[in-house]
């Protein structure tokens, strides 16, 4: 099996997935196209404020989240009809949400989110089979 190759990639150098989510700005530095990675992918997130991701869930991947600047809330529907958990987020908190678990990233604050996102799946961020629940954000 041959070795890997270790990289450094530079965010200025990683082009935004403009397919990913159109209302947010993702910035895919690990996965399999850009390091070969076999089991995980890593982005950039960047959301203005008053923005919010769609509603949806990932059925190949966990998530794991980390807010590096910014102010928020993030919503968790676990499967309940009508259950809602909701938390504030800001910078230092870590996010972890299971495959399935339908979630929405919100920025309530007044400057840009900015966080890492971590998927235990190696391709670009619909590798994840990432199913949306909501209509598209205008």
């Amino acid at each position: 099996m041959p070795n890997p190759k270790a990289k450094v990639l530079s965010l200025d150098r990683v082009e935004m997935d403009k397919l990913y989510e159109k209302q947010l700005d993702h910035h895919f530095g690990i996965n399999k196209m850009t390091c070969n990675s076999e089991s995980l992918s890593m982005t950039f997130v960047r959301i203005k404020p008053g923005h919010k991701a769609r509603a949806h869930f990932h059925l190949n991947s966990e998530l794991g989240q980390y807010i590096i600047k910014g102010r928020g809330k993030y919503h968790f529907y676990p499967g309940v009809e009508g259950e809602e958990e909701t938390y504030d987020i800001y910078p230092g908190c870590f996010i972890y949400v299971p495959k399935g678990c339908i979630h929405v990233i919100e920025n309530t604050g007044d400057e840009d989110i900015e966080s890492i996102a971590a998927y235990g799946e190696a391709n670009t961020g619909q590798a994840t089979l990432k199913i949306y629940t909501e209509s598209p954000i205008e």
